[in-house]
């Protein structure tokens, strides 16, 4: 991504920044189980499947 589209899209700017302050900058990684039901719902909704966080949620119990 060009820095001007990085510049352009306020909110991934913001989210990087978080993510660059939560775990780059301590070093420590982050625990990649709890982002995968997030990564999960969001990408059946794209897709157009009807489906809720709680769905997802049973799914990694």
């Amino acid at each position: 991504m060009t820095s001007s589209k990085l510049r352009k899209n306020i909110a991934l700017l913001k989210a990087f920044q978080e993510y660059k302050k939560r775990y780059l900058s301590l070093g420590k990684k982050p625990n990649l189980a709890s982002f995968l039901p997030e990564v999960l719902y969001r990408t059946m909704r794209l897709e157009g499947e009807k489906i809720t966080r709680k769905q997802v949620q049973l799914l990694f119990q």
